[in-house]
């Protein structure tokens, strides 16, 4: 691999002005403080008060005031609006397996405040808790998904009308979540399948996302299946699959987002901080329909477990990009991985795909290798002389992350902002 410690001086000297305002997660404050947790295996929760019911038909309302049990599946319908107030806290039952639904044409509003956030998280009780406790939450919109059809269906045993997620509206409104955890989440309908902590699928970009942490999810932290999708503030923090998986046309801006995976919680093949997938079965995709396309700036991937020799190969690269896809990463940080981005083998190193994958202003830190191909050395090496140029702004660092973060190892509410006088 080839050396570029000599470009630091030279690039960062030039780029210190906007790594200070806008690289990697930002903000005039730690926007994690109050609302996230990151020990959630012993945080004490109320007993429950109530329990959900399994169908919602009609627009219902949860106060902060009461602790409320999930059991089963929990299907909100008929165009509904299920509003849970700040403060509200759902415990969802881990002896069965229990989701919520929010289905096509109805709306979740979740509005925590910052002292005062929504939990969803186990029925368990303090450190009895573990990934795959319970199921996770799937958002049913109405914008594109490039399936024949346009339509994707998640699995359940109820109504096949009211499982379907798919349409023609790029801007649907599916609600909004704020402030919102989701912790524990992940299990399968059976014992060898996982779900995702929080599956968005063909949701459009008039949903608002502003404040999301999933913790410890036995499957991915985040899906995004199709749709037209914004959100701002989503943490995902040690997930087993993947934090972010986008595939089936997913036309995607993401922002101020965070990522930390450990290698005793991540599971070790095929798993990533960022998965970009073209298709999950080829033979049902439209490949006359947009393909996906995802867009993330000023993200912070960190590998919680950099540096520890008995993790070396544990922890997979920190972004993988399959053919077909669009993706563009601005303003980023990628630290501690042993590769930050990985180009599938299907991908030909020629100027029409290469010219769909975009990166700018990248922070590569500590990393043994920073773009690489599944060609071989030879396609890596020109990879990583190409996105060298000073064109790109990118910057290559070795530096531990106490020395580039504020407060990283916070066990409260770390702060993963750039420390500038860390940097040399």
């Amino acid at each position: 691999m080839r050396n570029f410690n000599l470009l630091i001086t030279v690039i960062f000297s030039c780029s210190i002005a906007w790594a200070q305002q806008d690289l990697g997660i930002v903000g005039p404050n730690n926007w994690l403080q109050g609302w996230t947790s990151f020990k959630p295996l012993t945080n004490d929760y109320p007993q429950t008060t109530k329990i959900l019911p399994n169908v919602i038909s009609a627009d219902f309302k949860l106060s902060g005031y009461e602790t409320y049990s999930l059991v089963g599946e929990v299907y909100v319908t008929n165009n509904a609006t299920l509003t849970i107030e700040a403060g509200t806290i759902i415990r969802a039952s881990s002896d069965e397996y229990s989701a919520l639904i929010i289905t096509k044409g109805s709306k979740i509003v979740a509005e925590g405040l910052t002292n005062n956030p929504i939990i969803f998280t186990s029925s368990r009780s303090a450190k009895e808790r573990k990934p795959g406790d319970w199921g996770g939450i799937f958002i049913l919109g109405n914008a594109p998904i490039n399936l024949y059809g346009g339509v994707y269906k998640i699995e359940s045993s109820i109504d096949p009308s009211l499982i379907v997620a798919g349409g023609s509206n790029p801007a649907d409104n599916s609600g909004s979540i704020k402030n919102v955890r989701v912790e524990f989440a992940g299990k399968g309908k059976n014992k060898n399948t996982v779900y995702d902590a929080v599956s968005f699928i063909g949701v459009g970009n008039g949903t608002t996302i502003d404040g999301i942490q999933s913790s410890f999810s036995n499957g991915n932290s985040f899906k995004f299946v199709g749709g037209n999708v914004k959100g701002t503030k989503m943490v995902a923090y040690r997930s087993k699959n993947s934090d972010f998986e986008l595939t089936q046309g997913v036309n995607s801006d993401l922002s101020n987002g965070l990522v930390i995976r450990y290698a005793f919680f991540s599971a070790s093949t095929s798993f990533r901080a960022v998965n970009i997938k073209q298709y999950e079965n080829k033979d049902l995709t439209d490949f006359s329909k947009p393909q996906t396309n995802v867009v993330l700036t000023n993200f912070s991937l960190i590998n919680e477990s950099d540096g520890e020799a008995v993790t070396k190969g544990l922890i997979k690269e920190a972004i993988f990009i399959n053919q077909g896809c669009s993706f563009s990463l601005n303003k980023t940080i990628i630290s501690g991985f042993e590769t930050a981005l990985l180009l599938s083998s299907t991908i030909e190193l020629k100027p029409d795909n290469i010219n769909k994958i975009k990166l700018k202003k990248v922070f590569f830190n500590n990393c043994e290798k920073n773009i690489t191909s599944q060609l071989g050395t030879t396609e890596s090496d020109d990879l990583e002389s190409m996105y060298a140029a000073a064109i790109y702004g990118n910057v290559y660092y070795k530096a531990s992350a106490t020395d580039i973060f504020n407060d990283p190892l916070n066990e409260r509410t770390p702060d993963y902002r750039i420390k500038i006088s860390g940097v040399k």
